[in-house]
């Protein structure tokens, strides 16, 4: 099974940030993505590979180029790697967007179900986007299933708590990809 991993945002908008450390999302994730990747082979005929998104003067534009690779390198599933931020620290929680299609909301819940076990944080649920909601486009570009993670809120001490220490990565990228596998393996 190929999976590809989209890293949220890219190197000149990087997104929210961590307000424990600054971090922004494109740093973090950069990182989680990482660890996925690392962390495949112990997935057994599990493959990943990351893909970045680059500024190319559209938003438009960018996303079709990053899925485009995505849909050349042959992925079977992609998931993009995100995480939520609010003005109040009172928010918090793990959801999944969704595109609606059968195999990306069984990817959706599975991922889900296994992020919300690593990390503990309140059940936000599935979200069923469409191709003009906000943050919905990337999961109608590429051919593959596709999914959109936001596992947590970087302007959350509940959510910091979760995501700031190593083992914590690693827990997050062992149920993305316990997720995939239990879905496309």
């Amino acid at each position: 099974m190929k999976l590809a991993i989209v890293v949220g945002h890219n190197a000149r908008a990087q997104g929210a940030v961590r307000r424990d450390t600054g971090e922004t999302e494109f740093s973090w994730n950069s990182r989680l993505s990482e660890i996925i990747e690392d962390r495949a082979g112990r997935f057994p005929g599990m493959f990943v590979k990351t893909f970045f998104r680059e500024d190319v003067g559209s938003y438009r534009r960018e996303l079709r180029e990053v899925y485009r690779q995505v849909d050349e390198w042959g992925a079977e599933a992609s998931c993009e790697l995100h995480f939520n931020s609010h003005s109040t620290t009172s928010a918090t929680g793990t959801e999944t967007l969704t595109s609606g299609t059968p195999l990306s909301r069984q990817f959706a819940m599975a991922v889900q179900r296994e992020m919300l076990d690593a990390l503990g944080l309140r059940d936000r649920g599935l979200k069923t986007v469409s191709r003009t909601d906000r943050g919905g486009k990337s999961l109608f570009v590429g051919r593959a299933p596709a999914i959109l993670i936001e596992p947590f809120f970087g302007s959350s001490p509940k959510g910091l708590a979760a995501t700031d220490e190593h083992d914590e990565m690693v827990f997050l990228a062992d149920a993305i990809l316990r997720g995939a596998s239990k879905v496309f393996v």
